[in-house]
């Protein structure tokens, strides 16, 4: 803590120091202690304010040294958002989009989203900043992540495509958020392998980042890349050990991974490490994980819970529009909300507007050559009705037990029709048929 070296009415400068504890084997604490810290030490990132017009300066230098990112890791994305209200404040008009462009980015990661749009448009509305190409390239990658989050992908393609040139720049803040939105945008279109070749290409080429909290991220992300294309055991061996710094990603992708095998307890286990830091985790994390309980609790025949997990979901969701997060849940987040007349009623208007089983954005484009006129011939007749439906949930990523609840058939049955549709499609894998039901446009 900053000790003052003069009493009275007039103080010097603050002096810096380190305050030490021993902690014993036996659980015993010592008696703490204050030593003088060797050499200049910066201040905390929070008691940076900047006052005067000459702190604009010093503001941009904190861009450059202190938002890299380890410092937005070890200081808090909302430590480093109040840090950049700050300088936006004190700012110049054409000084002010260096702060408005990186506040936005870390808002869109935060799930502020209608925040960070105000802040985008701020950004984007005032002067020029012949210097401020970083606050710019903040800015358009805060666009697409709201644009990811919101589901539309189109305008988050089309915003991340304005900034190729930053993955190969030297800010590693801005390569590693361009490359993690790049990927899960095409986990998003059902394109998962897609992510898988681009984050390991950029694992290969990319220089080291100087934070394991980004390398961890990009495993993370791996991780949900190997889920999406039915993976599970390999996405849990990729996250043993579990990483140190992105650890409640890990814990809630772990837990997914586990859940898909059929173990919900050790899923539950994971999860439950992870509800400590969950408050401050992204929303988009925190409702993803809210559903995930939520159908475990469903399926441990715990209704009360599973409702208050749906509807606190549901509600932040709501709240900043975030249609992503609920996609991969859609079909049982629907058939669950129809079944509960209180929850019909508070979210059937947001669910209306969420990406479906039928809607366009939700289906990648396909992955293999189009059979054109063969191809419209042969869609209505290769599957039976049922079998369209029981590979419609299988795309979704629904167990046999949750297809035979949603069909109202026994597993058995739907043991059936799964050997029945790997006949007709030429596979032996659930991920190979739905690859191959995608690319005849029958999923």
């Amino acid at each position: 803590m900053p000790r003052p070296r003069a009493t009275g009415r007039e103080q010097g400068s603050p002096t810096w120091g380190w305050a030490l504890v021993e902690i014993r084997a036996d659980g015993t604490w010592g008696e703490p202690r204050v030593i003088p810290a060797p050499g200049a030490v910066e201040p905390p990132l929070a008691d940076v304010r900047p006052t005067a017009p000459s702190s604009i300066t010093e503001l941009s230098e904190l861009l450059k040294t202190h938002l890299s990112a380890a410092r937005v890791e070890d200081a808090g994305r909302g430590e480093v958002a109040a840090v950049l209200s700050r300088g936006a404040e004190a700012a110049t008009p054409e000084t002010r989009s260096r702060f408005l462009g990186p506040l936005a980015h870390v808002e869109a990661l935060q799930g502020d989203l209608r925040r960070a749009e105000r802040h985008v448009e701020q950004a984007q509305s005032g002067p020029v900043d012949p210097h401020g190409d970083s606050g710019r390239a903040h800015a358009v990658l805060a666009q697409a992540w709201v644009a990811l989050e919101r589901a539309d992908f189109h305008g988050a393609r089309r915003h991340l495509d304005t900034l190729d040139g930053v993955a190969r720049g030297h800010d590693a803040w801005l390569a590693t958020s361009h490359v993690l939105l790049d990927a899960k945008l095409s986990i998003s279109v059902g394109a998962p392998e897609t992510a898988t070749r681009l984050l390991a290409a950029w694992e290969d080429a990319a220089p080291a980042v100087g934070s394991d909290w980004l390398s961890e991220l990009v495993t993370v992300a791996r991780a949900e890349a190997l889920i999406a294309s039915g993976e599970p055991h390999r996405a849990m061996a990729l996250l043993t050990p579990v990483p140190r710094h992105a650890v409640v990603e890990a814990m809630v992708t772990a837990a997914l991974a586990r859940r898909m095998i059929g173990d919900v307890r050790g899923a539950l286990a994971v999860l439950s490490r992870a509800v400590t830091d969950l408050d401050h985790a992204p929303l988009a994390l925190q409702i993803e994980a809210w559903l995930l309980e939520a159908r475990m609790a469903a399926d441990q025949r715990r209704p009360d819970r599973a409702r208050l997990l749906t509807d606190r979901a549901l509600r932040s969701a709501t709240s900043e529009g975030m249609r992503r997060a609920v996609m991969r849940d859609g079909a049982w987040l629907r058939r669950t909300v129809e079944r509960d007349p209180v929850l019909l009623r508070k979210h059937r208007e947001f669910l209306a507007t969420c990406p479906g089983d039928d809607h366009a954005t939700a289906r990648p484009a396909p992955v293999g050559p189009i059979l054109g006129a063969d191809a419209d011939r042969l869609r209505p007749s290769l599957l039976t009705e049922r079998e369209s439906q029981v590979l419609e949930l299988l795309a979704q990523m629904n167990s046999t037990e949750e297809i035979a609840e949603a069909l109202f058939v026994s597993t058995n049955t739907v043991k059936t029709h799964l050997k029945g549709i790997f006949g007709k499609l030429g596979v032996n894998r659930r991920v190979d048929a739905v690859r191959h039901g995608r690319t005849l446009g029958l999923c």
